[in-house]
C-alpha cells in the first residue's frame, strides 16, 4: 500500500510498514532491518523526514477512510468516557479524556503572532526582541501593535 509518489528506499518502506504496527519507532526500526543499537536515533531521523511523515499521513488516512473514523467520533468517544469516569468519580481519567479532547481540538498548538518592521525600525526590533511573550501579549492586547 506503498505511494510510489514518494522516493523511499526499500528499508524506509518497511520502517513505515512496521510502524503502522504499534507506532513503536525503534521497535520498527528494528523489524525493519536496522541496528538494534542505533534503532532509536535511526527512528527519530525516519521520523523527521518530510516523505516518510506523508507516507505515515496518508497511511492513516486511508485507514481512517476505510474504519470510517473521524475527528468527530473521536472526540465525542472521549466525551463520552469523561461524562463515565465523572459518574464513577475517577478524576483522573476525566482529566485523560479532556487533555485527549483538547489536543484532538488543537488548543495546545503554539500560538504565533507575526509583527512586521520596516528596516528603519531597527531600535523597535531590537526592544521587542528583549521582551518576554507577556509583555509582548501586553502590548497586543493594549492595541499598541497591530497584528
Amino acid at each position: 500500500m506503498r505511494n510510489t509518489a514518494i522516493s523511499l528506499t526499500d528499508k524506509q518502506g518497511r520502517f513505515i510498514d512496521e510502524y503502522m504496527v504499534d507506532m513503536n519507532g525503534a521497535a520498527a526500526a528494528e523489524r525493519a532491518g536496522y541496528s538494534k543499537k542505533t534503532s532509536r536515533a535511526i527512528a527519530c531521523e525516519l521520523l523527521t523526514k518530510p516523505d516518510i511523515q506523508a507516507e505515515l499521513q496518508a497511511r492513516g488516512a486511508a485507514l481512517a477512510r476505510e474504519l470510517e473514523i473521524t475527528r468527530e467520533g473521536v472526540v465525542r468517544g472521549f466525551l463520552d468516557a469523561f461524562e463515565m469516569a465523572r459518574a464513577d468519580r475517577q478524576p483522573g481519567v476525566m482529566v485523560s479524556s479532556m487533555a485527549a479532547v483538547a489536543k484532538l481540538l488543537g488548543l495546545y498548538a503554539v500560538e504565533t503572532k507575526r509583527v512586521e518592521l520596516t528596516a528603519g525600525q531597527g531600535t523597535i526590533q531590537a526592544n521587542f526582541a528583549a521582551m518576554n511573550d507577556a509583555q509582548l501579549l501586553a502590548l497586543i492586547a493594549q492595541g499598541a501593535v497591530a497584528v
